[in-house]
């Protein structure tokens, strides 16, 4: 073989070598299935089944739980048994049974209750600290009517016909799903302790619309608030009380928005906003984020307070855990490093045909956050660099000095725009130097326009107005 053949050989043999891959790596995707005791299985379904119930009830299909990888399926290390009464038993290979969906619909009513009464006495709470409450929902259901757990707590899912498909015929992709316990409700509350270290309450999504005490902003636009809001202490006493439920671990979301808000619209505004703007939100408690931030064991709030930070720019934080306040981002006008006329000529504002641009009002502008702010948030906060912010724009403030340059100012122009390098630019001659972020084109309920931007610690935000 010489150096001329070698490449030509080198050719034939890749398409060989990538179906070997290929190859190895579909049997490694699919190599664990069905490598499991199928008759072991069912003997821990049977005899749990007649330990729970005291019935004598068999297994009569055997349906092993998998999941999709590269090329293939793998096994998800459990099986689901059908009992010869229809019902399901859940199977885990290493930890053994997980449950069965037997009681689902009443324990998940009972679940419900008891959800249900805590926010109640939430309710109760709220209103001895000066708060109305309009509405609560969870999971989009209001708090007084059933349901708003269905198909939420421990659930799983498996194919609607596993034995057809075991036996060869055609696959079906239609799932059917379950909520599976494994300790026996009578009715008792000692279930609840029992059942606690293995169930999962799917992240319960809590809505609370209230009005009064810290819950009144012109616009719901809150600002001026105070270090704590009357509101944040009976919403956490609620979410502790919780607890218990799930053996500690946090799992409730609550986002407090004020009263006379609908579908993210106050009732007294003729303003055509979006349900996206998200009007009146007052804050979020997350259970996803740090808990160094006040919320300890049951997650970390977001208090929305805009402040202006000049030019008719106001600022608030949209992450839980991080609280701003005055004097934590600063806006300065700088030179800007690119004129409107090179953004136009680079084809970086191809995407903004449709909007208007006010060139007598062009300006360039730098957001940063305070040098000393990031060591004040949490260390997941630090850690990444960076985190979310809110970002709304008043062209008709004074101080932005538009009647001094002459330009009237009317709907979005002139607006804000982000103005980033473009890394694709790098690598595609064809790609725009810069990347344009603009505003919406909807309003906040106000009338400022808004957009949804992120701080970060190294590099300040170049802000156009235009």
């Amino acid at each position: 073989m010489t150096y001329a053949t070698a490449p030509i050989l080198r050719r034939r043999l890749a398409p060989l070598v990538l179906l070997a891959m290929v190859t190895v790596l579909a049997l490694v995707g699919c190599g664990n299935l069905g490598e499991f005791d199928e008759e072991g299985v069912a003997r821990q379904a049977e005899r749990y089944y007649a330990e729970k119930y005291g019935d004598n009830a068999h297994v009569v299909d055997v349906w092993e739980d998998r999941s999709y990888a590269l090329f293939g399926y793998q096994s998800s290390g459990r099986a689901f048994c059908t009992m010869s009464d229809g019902q399901t038993v859940l199977v885990d290979f290493e930890d053994g049974v997980v449950g069965d969906n037997r009681q689902q619909d009443e324990v998940t009513a009972a679940y419900e209750q008891r959800f249900r009464e805590e926010l109640e006495g939430c309710c109760e709470r709220l209103g001895d600290a000066g708060c109305d409450v309009a509405s609560v929902t969870v999971n989009g259901v209001p708090l007084e009517e059933d349901g708003f757990f269905e198909g939420c707590i421990s659930t799983y899912y498996w194919p609607e016909d596993p034995a057809g498909e075991k036996n060869g015929e055609v696959e079906t992709t239609v799932e059917q799903s379950a909520s599976f316990f494994y300790a026996r409700y009578t009715g008792d509350d000692s279930f609840f302790e029992q059942e606690a270290s293995r169930v999962s309450l799917g992240v319960p999504y809590v809505k609370i619309e209230l009005s009064g005490a810290d819950a009144d902003y012109a616009d719901g636009f809150p600002t001026d608030v105070p270090e704590t809001p009357a509101w944040v202490a009976p919403i956490e006493g609620a979410c502790r009380a919780l607890l218990p439920l799930t053996d500690g671990d946090t799992e409730t979301r609550v986002v407090v928005y004020q009263g006379g808000c609908r579908d993210g619209v106050p009732e007294d505004t003729d303003a055509a906003v979006l349900s996206d703007a998200e009007n009146g939100k007052l804050g979020e408690l997350s259970p996803f984020d740090d808990s160094d931030t006040g919320a300890d064991d049951i997650g970390s709030w977001l208090i929305v307070e805009w402040f202006p930070v000049g030019k008719g720019v106001y600022v608030t934080s949209d992450e839980c855990g991080v609280r701003l306040r005055t004097g934590d981002v600063e806006l300065e006008t700088v030179e800007s490093p690119v004129s409107l006329e090179e953004l136009q000529e680079s084809g970086s504002l191809e995407r903004f045909d449709e909007r208007e641009f006010a060139p007598g009002a062009f300006e360039a502008y730098s957001l940063a956050v305070a040098p000393d702010l990031f060591a004040r948030l949490p260390e997941s906060v630090r850690d990444k660099g960076w985190f979310n912010i809110r970002l709304a724009y008043d062209n008709q403030d004074p101080q932005t000095g538009l009647a001094e340059l002459g330009v009237t100012p009317g709907g979005l122009a002139p607006t804000l725009y982000r103005v980033e390098k473009n890394p694709a630019a790098e690598d595609v001659d064809s790609a725009p130097p810069y990347e344009v972020i603009a505003m919406r084109t909807e309003t906040l309920a106000n009338g400022f326009q808004y957009s949804e931007p992120e701080l970060f610690a190294d590099a300040p935000t170049l802000l156009v107005r235009m």
